[in-house]
């Protein structure tokens, strides 16, 4: 399985459940990662498997030559109250780090969970992040110690693991969350790998809003041409953003009207609606809220939504998909 199959499975687990279990979502993506690594070790035979998929690039839904990309039914001009872009999400990570282990480099990803943002290193399967937001993070596995440690004059709590799903010899689970006066933000940094709580701990103290070596910010994989109004970003990950209403109670979970690319080949059913998007083949399933649009190459786009809580017609869903672009 792959780390965006695995991603996937999760996701469609949390839609399909009437409220989000206990567990947190940043965990098993986590170790989605990690088990991707893993899988990678065994199964690749040499770097070039690699190489060849991170050069992969699939443009998503544009008009990149004369070809006619036709819409299936006749669509009549947004009204006046969608927005129109080109906009791409980029959430904004405000503590920058000071130190980090040499051997997670410089390149981390910036994610939003709800109201939090996650700044997120990985490398060979070590996963270090850290989270800050008025939303209390998860502490994401079963842990066998706890204590104290003063970070920045605050007492942060302290909890171990010699094991979880996914480690590997001298594997150990680090976690130090506290909170930051006067906001009374919650601050959380988690380490799965190979690296000592004394390097956690000297991350988590480096974390003072200064301006560190890495840019505070992830573009999202997509961009959006138009979109329904007054909606703003609830989640981000490397695979897939989210969007809700403005006035809505931001979740931690992804929900909303939801964009995500995963790896595995178009296999229509019987029960949806076969159609044409900007040239490429989709299904449409409008009243259980998706829409899947084949890319090409192994890759599919989906599209998801509450069609309760997002009431899109048929011309709004294929305005919205046909408008954007994947920069994968």
């Amino acid at each position: 399985m792959t780390l965006e199959e695995d991603l996937r499975v999760t996701l469609h687990d949390r839609a399909a459940a009437a409220r989000p279990p206990a567990d947190d979502l940043l965990t098993e993506v986590t170790l989605g990662v990690r088990r991707d690594v893993r899988r990678r070790r065994l199964v690749a035979g040499g770097a070039a498997v690699a190489v060849v998929a991170a050069a992969l690039a699939v443009p998503l839904l544009r008009h990149d030559d004369d070809r006619p990309r036709p819409l299936p039914a006749a669509s009549p001009p947004l009204a006046d109250d969608w927005d129109r872009g080109p906009w791409t999400p980029s959430p904004f990570f405000s503590l920058r780090p000071t130190w980090v282990p040499a051997d997670l480099g410089t390149g981390p990803e910036v994610l939003q969970l709800g109201y939090n943002e996650v700044l997120q290193y990985e490398k060979d399967g070590d996963v270090l992040s850290a989270e800050t937001g008025p939303q209390e993070p998860g502490w994401g596995a079963e842990t066998t110690g706890e204590h104290t440690a003063d970070v920045g004059g605050q007492t942060a709590i302290v909890r171990t693991a010699d094991d979880y799903d996914g480690a590997g010899p001298g594997d150990r689970f680090i976690a130090v969350r506290w909170k930051v006066p006067p906001s009374d933000l919650w601050v959380q940094v988690t380490s799965f790998g190979g690296h000592t709580e004394a390097e956690v701990l000297r991350f988590a103290r480096g974390l003072d809003g200064g301006t560190g070596s890495v840019a505070g910010t992830s573009p999202a994989p997509f961009t959006f041409s138009v979109w329904p109004p007054r909606m703003t970003t609830q989640h981000q990950s490397p695979t897939q953003v989210c969007l809700v209403g403005q006035e809505q109670q931001l979740q931690r979970q992804p929900e909303g009207l939801c964009v995500l690319v995963t790896e595995e080949p178009f296999a229509p059913g019987t029960d949806g609606e076969r159609l044409t998007l900007a040239g490429r083949d989709a299904e449409l399933h409008l009243d259980a809220g998706s829409l899947t649009v084949d890319l090409g190459a192994g890759r599919l786009l989906s599209v998801t939504w509450d069609p309760e809580t997002i009431p899109l017609s048929r011309n709004d869903v294929l305005r919205f998909a046909g408008g954007i672009t994947y920069h994968g």
